[in-house]
């Protein structure tokens, strides 16, 4: 399993922003452009437009699809999108999450031969919250009993990151799985131990059974929290999870040349 961290700016050149646009289907053009000269928006819509191509980012640099060749992606029946076009040796699946400044993109490699179990991947990335008493008060009813319990006496920063693991755990599974949080968020039960992710049960049953490995982290100095999981990984990694860094301008550069300057 990979997992790569995109910066995108809070601001691109015109030219730029429409020449990346033009390798995303035309179907999302007009939802991309919608708000495009809104500076509120602006970020968003650079990291919905980052999240779309990153996956061809990771196809082409890794030698899968050589470049100029577009990948297809199609989407299964509750809106997962997968590699549809072309097969590849090995089961791939992919996932990416955007939230402020940062898109996440994590990809997990399985058997070539197919006989090996479901390979599925999640990720969600999520910025701690300034008010985490607002946040409990509106996710309280996604938590079960040990997760209030576990949250209940923290406060300021300690909360904030306890609430961000647990929604990030649950957020990711459910994206694994392509369910969606309609999936029900309270099935899912983080153990938080000692403040740290011992282990994670659906409707009660530890889901290590059935082959998921998970992994949190955190971004620009704990800003931001981040949560994995996975399985059907050929290889594990023997290691923790590395959070690899794409720099703007070689991401960019991977679909238009060297990019423009921005124009203070």
């Amino acid at each position: 399993m990979r997992l790569f961290a995109l910066k995108v700016p809070p601001t691109v050149p015109e030219d730029t922003f429409d020449r990346l646009l033009h390798h995303i289907p035309e179907t999302a053009h007009a939802r991309v452009r919608k708000f495009r000269h809104e500076a509120d928006a602006i970020l968003d819509l650079l990291g919905s437009l980052a999240g779309r191509l990153l996956p061809t980012w990771y196809l082409r640099e890794s030698g899968l699809v050589p470049p100029p060749t577009h990948p297809q992606f199609k989407h299964k029946s509750r809106g997962k999108p997968y590699l549809s076009s072309p097969v590849l040796a090995r089961a791939l699946d992919f996932n990416t999450s955007h939230e402020g400044a940062y898109v996440l993109l994590a990809v997990v490699e399985g058997d070539g031969d197919g006989s090996g179990p479901e390979v599925d991947v999640g990720v969600d990335v999520m910025d701690l919250p300034t008010d985490p008493d607002e946040l409990y008060d509106s996710i309280s009813y996604q938590l079960t009993l040990p997760e209030r319990l576990a949250v209940a006496g923290t406060s300021g920063k300690v909360k904030a990151k306890l609430l961000t693991t647990l929604w990030t755990i649950k957020e990711g599974f459910t994206k694994a799985t392509g369910d969606g949080i309609s999936f029900g968020l309270d099935r899912i039960e983080v153990d938080m131990g000692d403040g740290a992710v011992a282990g994670v049960k659906v409707d009660g049953k530890d889901i290590r059974q059935e082959g998921w490995t998970w992994a949190v982290g955190s971004i620009d100095g704990g800003d931001y929290g981040w949560a994995v999981i996975w399985r059907g990984e050929a290889t594990r990694p023997a290691g923790p999870v590395v959070l690899e860094t794409i720099r703007w301008d070689d991401f960019v550069k991977a679909f238009i040349g060297s990019p423009s300057h921005n124009i203070a």
